[in-house]
């Protein structure tokens, strides 16, 4: 098995290939490259696979390493992805695979030995990881229950790229990937029985990981993998036309609000209903929510001396404070109508008709 992970503008792209096993020699640097990617600030992944299976413990392993990162993990599958390698592929939020690749799955197999109690234990286990694969694939695939499980019971179940799509174990099919006769071979050791096409196609010119790199930004922006490489070109220019064109709104948006607080404040300060010292206040409060400060504002009547005071014990007052003890304090004020509404109406009600009293 060879199995790396590395860091692609910001993404991690994770090379699975050749058969699934040696995972106790593998695990602890390739875990150590998932850990150090993620504490770099990586979340999405994109796998590479290409693999006829192997150990279904250890592909199981690999998944949970996988599943650490936080956004979203896409995959792409090369010749062949078969066993253990589909349960790694179907883990994925999208699964690519190329027009002449090959899907296979069957029930897990094992080998046991020694007294019948560790045969028995050994047993058990495995009759667990078979339920957890066979759960896996019945969460992904259209078919019904009944089909699926003959399929299963039957033993290895191959289907072509298109198949694959139809039962719904693939998201998506890309172009034809190059299949040497080594390639074959290995497709054929593997159990596979009709026919592999060798290809030495000179416009598959790609090697596995710019391949990738394509096939990985066309599934995290949805893309069919049909998308070829101009149209992907033309559509990230169009993107970014729009994104430069929303920015400008944005900032034109922006621009006329900030024109239209200075407008609000400047007149609430010549009509004394506020200070100048608190108009940076009173624009933080209605940057943050433009029409609650706009009300508040409203509500406030100019300043004046009051001519009789309010008695400090008076039933309308907040530990001693009145209405006119908040007006020059917007984030007391924001606080209050928006924790004590009705005390904040008694307030300024209270307020009212000691003016009109006055």
């Amino acid at each position: 098995m060879n199995i790396t992970a590395k860091s692609d503008n910001g993404r991690a792209l994770i090379f699975i290939k050749g058969t699934i096993a040696g995972w106790r020699e593998t695990e602890r640097a390739f875990t150590a490259q998932i850990d150090s990617l993620i504490a770099s600030g990586v979340k999405n992944a994109h796998l590479y696979i290409n693999s006829p299976g192997g150990d279904c413990f250890e592909a199981n392993e690999i998944v949970n390493v996988i599943k650490k990162f936080p956004g979203k993990v896409t995959a792409e599958g090369g010749a062949m992805v078969a066993s253990a390698a589909t349960y790694i592929a179907i883990n994925c939020s999208s699964f690519t695979m190329p027009e002449n690749g090959l899907f296979m799955v069957h029930q897990p197999r094992g080998f046991a030995s020694g007294r019948k109690a560790e045969i028995e234990s050994y047993l058990e286990l495995l009759d667990k990881m078979s339920k957890t694969y066979y759960d896996a694939y019945m969460a992904k695939t259209t078919m019904s229950e009944e089909d699926f499980r003959k399929r299963w019971e039957a033993g290895d179940f191959w289907m072509s790229a298109k198949e694959a799509k139809q039962y719904g174990f693939a998201t998506a099919i890309s172009g034809k990937t190059t299949i040497t006769k080594a390639t074959a071979d290995m497709i054929a050791e593997a159990g596979y029985s009709g026919p592999v096409a060798v290809t030495d196609n000179s416009n598959i010119n790609l090697n596995d990981e710019k391949e990738m790199n394509l096939n990985g930004l066309l599934a995290q922006f949805g893309l069919s993998a049909s998308t070829t490489e101009d149209q992907f070109i033309e559509m990230v220019g169009e993107w970014k036309r729009k994104a430069e064109r929303v920015d400008m709104l944005e900032k034109n948006e922006e621009d006329r609000l900030n024109q239209e607080i200075d407008a609000i404040l400047n007149n609430a300060i010549t009509e004394r209903r506020i200070t100048a010292d608190v108009k940076e206040d009173w624009k933080e409060v209605l940057t943050s929510n433009f029409e609650k400060g706009k009300k508040m504002l409203a509500a406030m009547k100019p300043v004046q001396k009051p001519k009789v005071n309010t008695p400090v014990n008076s039933p309308l007052s907040t530990d001693g404070k009145k209405w006119e003890d908040y007006e020059n304090d917007p984030h007391a004020l924001q606080a209050l109508m928006s924790e004590q509404p009705e005390l904040y109406d008694a307030l300024f009600a209270d307020y009212q008709k000691r003016q009109l009293d006055d």
